[in-house]
């Protein structure tokens, strides 16, 4: 059974969500804190399959937690928050958060997000596994193995999460062509109501970093002023 933990201080979200997500056919266990939250990875040798997540925590920021927990975790984890501006998403985000939910929830829309992100993490474990072919994208400083969904810079391992690789390959696998934000939003989020540039430029931001800090000499994601962004491997002078 798929199981979900939820990550919030407030007693009647807590209940709201399990009620929700029980009637889904998922099991869900409930964390209250942040070093709760933390306490469970380490007394539990199953990890949840997705992390639902509030910000506002005493003890422990959510985002700080969501940073700690990337450390370990590599499936999704979903931000609720009453908070709706942007420089909080942005944030959470940039934390490694993979989406961002606003209070109140609507319990329909909590469940499709929740169900959306599962269908993508499952195809990541499932394509990770030994049994891979082979098949792989080569450029100078950097390698991204097709079948088991892995990528290396300049030989060494880079932990990406599910949307920051979902990004890579899409632009890896078509050189030279330029995506605009909202094409690269519909194509990975599937979600044209809540479109969104910042989140592309955050989300491109942390690919970036990951990628051509680990690889100096080399750029591989250009910006196309106006237009959008394109993957073509150059080196640096």
């Amino acid at each position: 059974m798929t199981t979900i933990l939820t990550v919030d201080d407030e007693q009647h979200i807590q209940d709201m969500l399990r009620i929700f997500l029980e009637a889904e056919g998922f099991e869900v266990r409930q964390a209250f804190s942040g070093e709760q939250c933390l306490a469970y990875f380490a007394d539990s040798l199953l990890q949840p399959d997705l992390i639902l997540l509030d910000i506002a925590m005493p003890d422990m920021d959510g985002v700080e937690l969501c940073r700690r927990l990337r450390e370990l975790y590599d499936h999704p984890v979903l931000f609720l928050s009453g908070n709706t501006r942007s420089d909080q998403r942005l944030l959470s985000l940039q934390a490694g958060g993979d989406d961002y939910l606003t209070k109140p929830l609507d319990h329909l829309e909590l469940v499709a997000r929740v169900r959306s992100h599962l269908r993508w993490s499952t195809l990541l474990s499932k394509y990770k596994k030994p049994e891979a072919l082979g098949r792989r994208l080569s450029f100078p400083g950097l390698e991204i193995d097709l079948d088991r969904l892995n990528v290396t810079v300049q030989g060494e391992p880079v932990t990406l999460v599910a949307k920051e690789l979902h990004l890579l390959l899409l632009l890896a696998q078509s050189p030279s062509r330029v995506y605009h934000p909202r094409q690269l939003y519909d194509l990975i989020w599937n979600d044209q109501a809540a479109y969104s540039p910042a989140i592309i430029k955050t989300q491109i931001y942390n690919l970036r970093k990951k990628i051509e800090s680990e690889s100096p000499g080399f750029k591989y994601i250009h910006t196309v002023k106006g237009f959008g962004y394109r993957f073509e491997p150059l080196t640096l002078d």
